[in-house]
């Protein structure tokens, strides 16, 4: 089994997958950029309002606030959805290949078409997407020979690489939310600002504390229930007993769907820790 993941892993068909879904995750997450660049503008706009105090000023920010959230919740949330689905569907594709896994007909998904990904390998290397970067997704070497522990390997190290990724996502997300917090106050104790100003000051950023602490309670169950799966997988592969490939398959369904509801850790992020967790 581990010669036939080395072989699968790195043919044409497989690398086509991963730089399409590369492509469909960094569309997504550019676009999550984008929801976070109007959050700021609106606690920008708002605070430029409060300081001015200019009263037709503030009547065109409260409709521009009302109209930023019309867009974000209409167009972008739903936008940034079909995105992280479509790429999940597409690494669903590469596990059921490379793992020698039946593709999951009960979650109800339709199975990547071979012209939709050639369009997507075509534009991923349009954008700069490395294929050589992308080769031995799982490090060969490590992989046990016999089938169900190799998936299970291979799974497990799916969900490792996920959990650890994301809490240090979160410590880095209340990190910001500590700093945000305490240079407000001293800020604010500088300056002498009235008891009228803070109720202001903490309207105008209630859109960006809102964004942050979503973002750390999201992260935090991702990671969580990452850190489950991937705690029952290695339960599993240290018995070498009770896991059978119907387990396998329940595995995947979950990682599956755990790929497409999750929220994504920024790019920049990942490439940063990216090359520490290879080695």
């Amino acid at each position: 089994m581990r010669e036939e993941i080395r072989k699968r892993q790195n043919s044409d068909w497989s690398l086509d997958r991963l730089a399409a879904q590369r492509l469909l995750y960094r569309q997504a997450k550019s676009v999550e950029g984008l929801r976070l660049a109007l959050i700021l503008s609106v606690a920008v706009l708002l605070l430029v309002v409060l300081v001015l105090r200019v009263e037709p000023l503030s009547e065109a920010a409260t409709i521009a606030v009302v109209l930023l959230w019309f867009i974000d919740q209409v167009a972008l949330v739903p936008w940034v959805g079909c995105k992280k689905e479509e790429a999940a569907a597409i690494q669903q594709d590469f596990d059921c290949y490379v793992l020698d896994i039946a593709w999951p007909d009960h979650l109800g998904v339709a199975r990547p078409t071979g012209d939709q990904i050639r369009e997507l390998a075509e534009k991923a290397r349009g954008a700069g997407v490395a294929r050589n970067s992308l080769e031995d997704w799982y490090r060969p070497e490590d992989v046990p020979v016999e089938p169900v522990a190799a998936r299970l390997h291979c799974q497990r190290v799916n969900c490792r690489w996920d959990s650890r990724l994301r809490a240090e996502w979160i410590c880095l997300v209340r990190l910001a939310v500590s700093v945000l917090i305490v240079v407000g106050v001293v800020v604010g104790a500088a300056v002498e600002i009235t008891l009228l100003e803070v109720v202001l000051g903490v309207a105008a950023g209630t859109r960006l504390l809102a964004w942050l602490f979503l973002e750390q309670r999201g992260q935090s169950a991702a990671q969580k229930r990452m850190e489950n799966l991937h705690n029952y997988l290695s339960r599993a592969e240290a018995d070498k007993g009770p896991a059978t490939e119907c387990d396998v398959r329940l595995v995947q369904s979950a990682i599956f769907e755990h790929r497409r509801t999750c929220p994504s850790v920024p790019d920049w992020y990942y490439r940063v820790r990216k090359k520490a967790y290879e080695d």
